[in-house]
């Protein structure tokens, strides 16, 4: 039965330098998950307002979206390596200005920061993978790598469950889990130079979105509550009356199973309708709301939730990547990439500032009802162009 899972599956047909690729994703999933989430803690307990924190997550959003206007030029300025070994750098200096000076200005500014630098080399990966696969084998490619960076997320609020937040170590660790990356890209840094990148598109072009535009509505949308969860879902547990260690915990078990379902959502993905999953996955993003404001007394429920949440959010980017790499000419895929993730972390930017200001106004239900509205409305125009098509 695990030969036959395994086949399934296909791990062999993804390009090699991918596994590589892993390697700096999972560190970088690590430093980031554990980093925003002890940063959303610390800030709810030293009584910032939800709203506050909605806009010191969206600075780091603000910033992915602004680096997606001129990351090809920087690729082809000075290629791969030193584009991401740039990024990493700057992204720890950020790290230990923030704590040091913790404050809402000085966290807006170095979110913004090191969300423009993680831009980088997020679609830096992006480009990677995309680049060194091909309609037969994209789907497993992007779910192997997307895995890598999901199950560092995974991990770093895990250490917040095991090492809670208070007192100076929580810092430290955080510091240390950001400055890692650099030794692990110089370690790979011969995997990294041998992705020959072609002479790719530079000039940002919206008419992307014309392929597909469901598509981009629908990696909008899970921007939106993506961030929204990454950077409120502690506070709404905190209001609850959940312990720090409750939330690391929380987060690990939905990001897991977001990553045990990525083998599976990436082999659907090369094999049927991309959009029959797309719109499966955003059922999954109505469930988990709803069983959260409904069961909260349930430990067991809210696990369930969490649950959905995490094969949703893992699972949509993964989907919606695939599709875009297989709708594009490869001298585009660059530029393409770039303008996927602007549309998504213009999701992300909006989002934790909007549902934070809903939540300053309506309080824990005003997460909720966000979650179910958004998501909604994507559903209702998915099916809409559907019936449209078929017609």
């Amino acid at each position: 039965m695990l030969k036959n899972l395994y086949d399934y599956v296909d791990f062999k047909s993804i390009n090699r330098s991918v596994k590589y690729l892993s390697i700096s994703a999972l560190f970088t999933g690590i430093g980031l998950g554990y980093f925003f989430t002890l940063i959303v803690i610390l800030a709810k307990y030293k009584n910032f307002s939800e709203s506050t924190i909605g806009i010191i997550s969206g600075s780091f959003s603000l910033g992915l979206m602004i680096a997606g206007f001129i990351v090809s030029k920087i690729l082809d300025k000075i290629g791969l390596f030193k584009t991401m070994f740039l990024a990493i750098s700057i992204q720890a200096i950020c790290v230990i200005l923030a704590v040091i000076y913790f404050n809402p200005i000085s966290l807006i500014i170095n979110s913004f920061v090191m969300g423009f630098f993680g831009g980088m080399v997020w679609m830096t990966m992006d480009t990677w993978v995309n680049l060194v696969s091909n309609n037969e084998n994209r789907g497993k490619a992007i779910a192997f790598y997307n895995s890598a960076i999901t199950i560092g997320f995974a991990i770093g609020p895990l250490i917040i469950g095991i090492f809670g937040s208070k007192g100076f170590m929580p810092i430290l660790i955080g510091i240390a889990l950001m400055v890692i990356r650099i030794p692990v890209i110089i370690l790979i840094k011969n995997q990294v130079d041998n992705v020959k990148i072609p002479k790719l598109e530079k000039k940002i072009n919206f008419s992307y979105i014309q392929i597909a535009p469901f598509i981009f509505l629908a990696i909008f949308i899970s921007g939106i509550i993506d961030s929204s969860f990454a950077s409120l879902f502690p506070a709404f547990m905190i209001n609850e009356f959940f312990s720090d260690k409750d939330i690391g915990s929380l987060f690990f078990i939905g990001l897991i199973f977001g990553v045990l379902s990525q083998p599976f959502v990436g082999a659907l993905t090369d094999k049927i309708n991309k959009r029959k999953i797309i719109m499966a996955l955003l059922l999954f993003h109505l469930i988990w709301p709803i069983l959260l404001n409904n069961f909260i007394s349930s430990i067991l429920i809210i696990y369930i939730s969490i649950i959905f949440w995490g094969i949703a959010s893992t699972s949509l980017y993964t989907v919606t990547l695939a599709y875009l790499g297989e709708r594009v000419n490869f001298t585009e895929i660059s530029i393409a990439t770039s303008v996927f993730i602007i549309i998504f972390e213009f999701g992300e930017f909006i989002g934790p500032i909007t549902v934070g200001f809903i939540m300053d106004i309506y309080g824990n239900n005003g997460f909720i009802y966000s979650a179910i509205i958004f998501t909604l409305f994507c559903l209702s125009v998915g099916l809409i162009r559907s019936a449209i098509k078929n017609k």
